[in-house]
């Protein structure tokens, strides 16, 4: 079974966004670890409302490092629609349909790069709290690397999570650098 990573930063207070959107909660110290994750990768999991998000720069765009890494959209809903979309941005991402009793089948059939002199087909998920919870839940072994910012942070959209679940995890590491914890869980 493949690894997988599911990647979140949060505030001191639990915010998972501002204005709508992971940056704001991020340091440099969290965005470092974060491209140090991301460069691992052999594929990328996203959710929808980052693959439409217009404001951030395209993942496997032409001349960047991971150019040639495939980045997979789970969607609960049709994935055709959402193709559609993705295509007409112009943006190289593979919408796939998720539900909670596929999820092992759909990261087992992801496309990694054929470079992994690494060792390594890490699956990371970069999403919000919802399709990391649910991966958390449907995927054995998923890790959850959990990156605490020292920011207080309460806006509108700051706490847009509704997601109700219970997941005990097992905490297996802490680190922090600067002023930033970071947290890796595993499922109880």
């Amino acid at each position: 079974m493949r690894p997988l990573i599911i990647s979140l930063v949060q505030s001191i207070n639990g915010s998972f966004a501002q204005d709508g959107w992971s940056t704001g909660v991020s340091t440099d110290t969290d965005f470092r670890h974060f491209l140090a994750l991301r460069r691992r990768a052999s594929a990328l999991v996203i959710d929808r409302p980052t693959a439409l998000n217009r404001q951030l720069p395209v993942i496997n765009a032409p001349g960047k490092a991971l150019e040639h890494t495939p980045v997979h959209v789970l969607t609960e809903s049709d994935p055709a629609p959402l193709a559609a979309q993705l295509s007409e941005l112009g943006v190289d991402y593979r919408a796939t349909r998720f539900t909670p009793e596929s999820v092992a089948e759909v990261i087992a059939s992801l496309d990694t790069r054929a470079d992994t002199s690494a060792g390594e087909e890490l699956i990371v998920c970069e999403s919000g709290p919802h399709l990391g919870f649910r991966l958390l839940e449907s995927y054995p072994g998923a890790e959850l690397q959990l990156s605490v910012s020292p920011r207080y942070i309460h806006t509108a959209t700051s706490h847009f999570c509704q997601l109700r679940t219970e997941i005990e995890l097992r905490l297996i590491e802490t680190r922090a650098e600067d002023d930033q914890v970071f947290l890796r869980y595993r499922r109880a």
